[in-house]
């Protein structure tokens, strides 16, 4: 009877006490549903957990028996513990809901070096070492109340068990908003088919040789094309050392921030890389089918049209979601990426992006004919780079300064290394984000919620900068510089290129973006979604942008209409229901509403 006190009483005392850690660990909870859910659900089963490692070791008759089994137990579930809880905080969801829809190919990345990299920079050592002690204290507490007998496995089993039920209870009892027109009219475009919820098609190699075709012989071609993807670089991220925006850092490192195109309101097609890299690669839509990326061609197919040599550099792996496949059928001279590269992970799946310039250096000293190259810098990627053979500053403190500084960094080489070789005057430079990032440091709901499900204008505004050639026509100035502002998207990339190049699509293949040489429409609406044909997801979203005006849809927010600036009723209700319309047309955002209030609302 003792021991069965006893573990109420040590479940008791650390759900309360885990209760505060978790609060203090997160900051701001992701929601209201797992606000409810999760404040009493959590500390409760890893305290039942936890009780139950002590009913285990109370079945052993010696002390240090007792004690090591306790200490090992108070470890592994302290690192269990973190682990979720650094998986629901970056990604919106447990781990194992995560595994299901992250591939990811390993066979040239050890798992030693996986593991050393994700949970040296993921998993907070303080937290950890306080959950352990918090375990300790909890089998002194036990020891205490009942001797050598200081726990009941029966009594924590039954706890937990009451722990998962409460958990799911309180998940299922979440408050859903009355169904309105709106959602009975995606619902009913999108009835629910039993098995097709979370099955998507593959990245592969696929046959582009008569994707495109090149016009009449291009004149004044720049000799080097070098668009630069800035892995989460959004609109609003500050310089380095918060003095300015990293846009206008940038600018001022190119020495000449008069000669740059820069649009006030451009936007991404998807808040992960996943489906933005190979859209940016391609011209592929976010929401077009998978068959349309696989036909389109590569933006390095339209540059060995015209003689270009052609270079992918990456700091990240291309080892996940088959991109490693995908870009293989890619017209390349060279692919360089962290797995040939030889060096160390050192944030997230990536090197140093320093590592990538230097390559890139090299691509530059060794041709003597036109150059394209997509350069791709990943210090920007939670949890951010902090350590580089660039120097960084002593007074920069936190991870994301550093990473700032490492960009600024590799811009800065850059731009030099094309000085230097005398092909900056006449280098077409292009330089984006594949997505924003979330500040980190707003009181704000929505800046809380993952990035991975969060259109938000800190995630869907990217930095977008472009440096013409020196000898670009005037026409496509005149044209450039009239789009300054109105809605341009990475999208845009790949058409601005076919035209700049002279080549054209054949096959009956079409672009969904626009060129920034031509006149943008100034209705222009632009998509965006975080799951589609080959993205599955847990939290779909999907955005659509005209002008300022956004229609985001989430499991936290759904349908929500921003104008965008002062506009009476009327407009605004108008505006509201022509972008719906736009998205009850486009299948991929129109099952996306669908799942999203069914699964969340």
């Amino acid at each position: 009877m003792t021991s069965l006190f006893s573990t109420i009483a040590v479940v008791l005392a650390l759900t309360c006490v885990l209760y505060r850690l978790r609060r203090r660990y997160l900051r701001a909870h992701h929601s209201r549903v797992r606000l409810r859910a999760e404040k009493v659900g959590w500390p409760l089963v890893v305290a039942s957990l936890f009780a139950m490692v002590l009913g285990l070791a109370a079945q052993f008759p010696s002390l240090l028996a007792q004690g090591l089994l306790v200490a090992l137990g108070a470890v592994l579930l302290a690192v269990a513990a973190a682990i979720d809880l650094c998986s629901r905080q970056y990604l919106g969801a447990p781990p194992l809901t995560i595994w299901r829809h992250v591939r990811l190919s390993t066979a040239r990345v050890s798992t030693s070096v996986l593991a050393s990299t994700y949970l040296g920079a993921f998993l907070p050592k303080r937290f950890m070492l306080a959950m352990a002690s918090l375990f300790g204290a909890g089998w002194v507490l036990a020891l205490a109340l009942a001797g050598s007998d200081f726990a009941s496995l029966g009594t924590a089993s039954v706890l937990l068990v009451a722990g998962f039920v409460g958990w799911a209870g309180l998940e299922r009892m979440r408050f859903r908003p009355a169904l309105s027109q709106e959602a009975w009219a995606f619902l009913l475009r999108e009835p629910k088919r039993v098995g097709d919820e979370g099955i998507a098609r593959e990245l592969h190699a696929a046959d582009r040789s008569n994707a495109c075709r090149p016009g009449p012989s291009a004149e004044l071609l720049p000799k080097t094309i070098l668009l630069v993807i800035n892995e989460s670089a959004g609109h609003w991220l500050p310089s380095s050392d918060g003095q300015t925006s990293l846009a206008d850092r940038i600018l001022a490192l190119s020495g000449a921030p008069g000669e740059w195109f820069v649009p006030s309101n451009a936007v991404t097609n998807s808040c992960c890389t996943e489906i933005s890299f190979p859209s940016i690669l391609t011209g592929a839509g976010a929401h077009e089918g998978i068959d349309t990326l696989h036909r389109l061609p590569f933006v390095f197919d339209l540059a060995r049209s015209r003689g270009y040599r052609t270079a992918l550099l990456m700091s990240s792996s291309l080892g996940w979601l088959n991109l490693d496949r995908f870009v293989s059928a890619a017209r390349l001279d060279e692919l360089y990426c962290a797995e040939t590269s030889g060096e160390p992970l050192v944030n997230d799946l990536g090197i140093d992006d320093a590592f990538t310039v230097r390559r890139f250096e090299r691509l530059i000293g060794e041709s003597e004919g036109p150059v394209f190259a997509v350069v791709f810098l990943n210090a920007l990627h939670v949890p951010f780079q902090a350590e580089s053979l660039y120097p960084l500053a002593a007074g920069l403190k936190d991870r994301r300064s550093r990473a700032l500084s490492i960009i600024e960094q590799a811009h800065r080489h850059l731009f030099d290394v094309l000085q230097r070789a005398g092909r900056y005057e006449d280098a077409l430079i292009v330089s984006v984000g594949d997505h924003g990032e979330l500040p980190g440091d707003r009181d704000d709901p929505r800046a809380t919620i993952p990035r991975q499900e969060n259109f938000s204008d800190w995630v869907l505004r990217t930095l977008f900068l472009i440096k013409p050639p020196r000898d670009l026509p005037p026409a496509l100035v005149t044209a450039l510089h009239g789009n300054v502002d109105r809605l341009v998207a990475n999208v845009d990339l790949a058409p601005t290129l076919a035209h700049l190049l002279g080549t054209t699509l054949s096959d009956g293949l079409a672009y969904s973006g626009k060129s920034l040489f031509e006149p943008i429409p100034a209705g222009r609406i632009a998509i965006a979604t975080s799951a589609n044909e080959w993205r599955p997801w847990h939290g779909a979203a999907v955005a659509l942008a005209r002008g300022r005006e956004r229609l985001t849809c989430d499991r936290f927010d759904f349908l929500q209409y921003e104008s965008g600036g002062p506009v009476d009723r009327d407009t605004g209700s108008r505006g509201r229901r022509e972008l719906l319309d736009a998205a009850m047309e486009i299948p991929t955002l129109r099952q996306n509403i669908a799942h999203i209030y069914r699964e969340h609302h």
